[in-house]
């Protein structure tokens, strides 16, 4: 037992083996046969499932949650992923900049923790963190910075250099802007008027974030679009970087909550299931084979893969 006053957060509370045998038994002794939960009742290539009809989906959900108070703050986050207090801590050169990028923010709750972590830290080392998050939705974008800009104000918090922009790694070269142009673009108009402004990073085309968080975006992700999205976060990731990765896993309590006649897709390519909320947001649900061959076939490395 803890003597600590400090409240303890846990990112794991169960097993997956276990739960998936009972899932699976209770679908084979429902009345419908598993086949018929997964059967397609929308094409894949509707126009529903665009990046651009998904942003619109977004804008919408936002728009009705523009509190910023839908989503709580992620507080597990660093205990599941202690490289990201490693890597703000920033080891023995705490004069290194160091870029963290959250891709899909919502409206900021992931952000939270870390700014937390970082106004524990001298502004030595907090002067030299730069957290960017950015969202296809630009009422996520606003909602964003909106709530952050009270948190910090509220408690009194010390926080890294920060900005939101509207940004989705899933559209195409003719669509967009390069993924990698536009966060380095947020980078440089961050830093300009800092004390930083003689370490912009705009020309070259290596990456630049050290700890890059995907945390339940992946699953919004139209699935013709997973492999671009993925590939973009490649190219963004410096050398040596880590993507922080946590989503939504098959047999997952919300998989099970969707209605039959919900699912888009049968599965995709990789045997995901995919289901079409009602309003029009995009719910995918991973295997760990699934992910693995995602980013692996980007040119991640799997450091550590597991359904927590």
């Amino acid at each position: 037992m803890s003597t600590s006053n400090e409240v303890q957060y846990y990112e794991s509370d169960f097993d997956f083996d276990e739960h998936a045998a009972a899932v699976r038994e209770q679908i084979n002794h429902a009345e419908e046969e598993p086949e018929e939960r997964l059967i397609a009742k929308h094409d894949e290539n509707d126009d529903s499932l665009t990046p651009l009809s998904q942003a619109d989906s977004w804008n919408q959900f936002h728009s009705h949650h523009s509190a910023g108070n839908f989503y709580k703050p992620r507080r597990y986050l660093l205990s599941a992923f202690p490289c990201i207090a490693q890597y703000l801590a920033g080891g023995d050169d705490v004069s290194s900049i160091r870029v963290v990028l959250e891709v899909g923010c919502g409206s900021g709750s992931t952000c939270v923790p870390i700014i937390k972590e970082c106004s524990k830290r001298c502004d030595m080392v907090n002067e030299n963190i730069i957290l960017l998050a950015c969202d296809c939705s630009t009422t996520a974008v606003e909602t964003t910075r909106r709530f952050i800009d009270g948190l910090v104000e509220n408690e009194s918090l010390r926080r890294p250099h920060f900005a939101s922009f509207d940004a989705d790694p899933s559209l195409t070269i003719d669509e967009s802007p390069p993924f990698l142009s536009q966060v380095k673009s947020a980078h440089d108009d961050l830093m300009r008027d800092t004390e930083l402004a003689g370490q912009l990073v705009a020309n070259g085309d290596i990456g630049v974030a050290g700890i890059v968080l995907l945390v339940f975006v992946l699953s919004a992700v139209s699935p013709t679009r997973v492999n671009r999205f993925v590939q973009q976060i490649h190219e963004t990731t410096a050398p040596g970087g880590k993507v922080c990765f946590r989503d939504y896993g098959l047999y997952d309590l919300p998989m099970l909550r969707f209605d039959s006649q919900a699912c888009c897709r049968s599965s995709t390519s990789l045997g995901d299931p995919v289901y079409l909320r009602g309003e029009g947001t995009i719910a995918r649900f991973f295997t760990l084979e699934s992910t693995r061959a995602i980013f692996e076939s980007a040119g991640f490395t799997t450091c550590e893969l597991r359904y927590c």
